[in-house]
């Protein structure tokens, strides 16, 4: 059991450079999406990211992380994704 604990703390275990990768992304993403079709797309898109970060940094005070722990945790979560993308 324990080992298989550990090797999902390590699947979802992100670094802060991941989730900056994962942001920008979304960021060039809105706004391409914003010029090439309509702003209210980007703006959907963006405010889909925003929303799925309150919700992860709820969830994270919730579960009694301290604010500047949550918002760390509730960041990596939303855009740690970041470090699968490769270039």
């Amino acid at each position: 059991m324990a080992a298989s604990r550990a090797a999902i703390r390590e699947l979802f275990r992100r670094e802060p450079s991941d989730a900056h990768t994962g942001l920008g992304l979304v960021v060039v993403a809105s706004v391409l999406v914003a010029v090439v079709w309509v702003p209210q797309a980007g703006a959907v898109l963006a405010g889909g990211f925003a929303a799925l970060f309150v919700v992860a940094l709820v969830v994270a005070l919730f579960l009694g992380r301290r604010r500047g722990g949550a918002v760390r945790a509730a960041y990596r979560f939303t855009f740690g994704w970041g470090g699968w993308v490769s270039f």
